[in-house]
């Protein structure tokens, strides 16, 4: 970019150089001097006329002398300063023109406009790198100094595990969004996760105090439950840590993280000798399954979604659901007692359901009216196998 500026600032003035140049040529050759011609023709004219006998010696000498008077009367004229020709007020004129489109580029590159330009550039002409997408994410955090510029660079940091800077970058999205935005307490939230990870999965005070403020407001924030579970789980409060991760699996519909509570649920249940009559199982029923297909038959798409459900004998509706996005398919996949869309049926009263899986888009407003893709019959609730559904189209 910088070399371009400067080649356009050579082309300018090049350009302007060769037209004053061109100007000062046909004006030069376009100017006469009539003065000594003038002069000559004068003093001609005067010995003719005194050779023909109409002018004595003496006349003739008094006309010289007065035409050289003359002459030196125009002489100092000329050494007077004089007012700016044409040329030169051209000249000038080009000159401040080439100081504007300079000073308005360097400008235009000091606001950061070109920077906008070329970024949704290389984004229409999909050219971006993760670089340029980092790099111009931080420009206009520091540029606009904006919550969600802010909230951008600490989920880019995040993504790259760089999570000191992402704590720092959360820190200054606080401080612009409204203490009443109702979106700050998710922010909040991926905040005081970022401080966990910064820490290397240790709690600390500030953590604490934190996660106490979030719940306050928030008692059913999940992934602040699961961390209220940590720092009980750290100092060795074991009951405290299995209720508060319970908590986090009844608000947390994510099958994966679902799964890493139940096995530190499991953890301070043996830790702290909890038994099941003092703090009863939340999950009491689950199937837990993974889908299989063939990737030269189907390709997902960005916008596909798949609905995975029990269907119970005798119902109509499933008595526990998941969604899941087609990207995260290869993942496990746990369907629960608190899956149920029924309050009065789930997987605690049924001994065997069908296993379903229905593949539908995103836009669609009506999801269950997708096309059925993977089927398995007559499984039973709470077993320990891993049931595996064939995908196909």
């Amino acid at each position: 970019m910088i070399i371009a500026y400067v080649l356009m600032a050579l082309l300018i003035f090049v350009s302007v150089g060769y037209l004053l140049k061109v100007l000062s040529k046909a004006s030069n050759e376009a100017q006469i001097d009539p003065q000594t011609q003038h002069e000559r023709a004068i003093q001609d004219s005067i010995l003719e006329e005194e050779q023909r006998g109409r002018l004595s010696q003496e006349e003739r000498e008094r006309l010289l002398l007065d035409l050289e008077y003359e002459n030196g009367l125009k002489t100092q004229l000329k050494s007077r300063p004089k007012a700016a020709k044409p040329k030169t007020l051209l000249a000038i004129w080009l000159t401040a023109l080439v100081f504007i489109v300079l000073g308005s580029t360097v400008m235009y590159q000091h606001l950061g406009y070109s920077k906008e330009v070329v970024f949704h550039q290389q984004l229409e002409a999909n050219r971006l790198t993760p670089e340029a997408v980092r790099d111009f994410i931080q420009y206009r955090s520091r540029r606009y100094d904006r919550a969600a510029d802010w909230y951008y660079e600490a989920t880019d940091f995040m993504s790259t595990e760089d999570y000191p800077l992402a704590v720092t970058a959360f820190e200054q999205a606080l401080k612009k969004l409204p203490a009443n935005d109702e979106g700050r307490i998710t922010l909040m939230a991926e905040y005081a996760q970022a401080i966990f990870y910064a820490q290397e999965n240790q709690t600390s005070p500030k953590l604490e105090k934190i996660v106490e403020d979030i719940l306050q407001q928030e008692p059913t924030q999940a992934m602040v439950l699961g961390l209220k579970g940590v720092i009980e789980f750290d100092q060795k409060n074991y009951l405290a840590a299995v209720l508060a991760w319970q908590e986090a699996i009844r608000y947390n519909a994510n099958s994966m993280e679902r799964l890493a509570l139940l096995s530190g649920i499991k953890t301070a249940r043996e830790l702290g000798g909890i038994s099941y009559q003092t703090a009863p199982a939340i999950i009491t029923d689950s199937l837990l399954v993974n889908l299989d297909w063939d990737p030269q038959e189907i390709q997902w798409h960005e916008q596909d979604v798949l609905l995975v459900y029990a269907l119970a004998k005798g119902e109509k509706m499933p008595i526990a659901i998941q969604r899941v996005m087609a990207s995260e398919a290869d993942k496990p996949i746990l369907l629960t007692n608190l899956d149920a869309l029924m309050p009065t049926v789930s997987l605690a009263d049924v001994e065997n359901v069908d296993l379903m899986v229905k593949l539908s888009n995103l836009n669609e407003k009506d999801l269950t009216k997708g096309q059925i893709i993977g089927i398995k019959s007559h499984v039973k609730p709470n077993s320990k196998q891993i049931f595996v559904i064939k995908l196909g189209l």
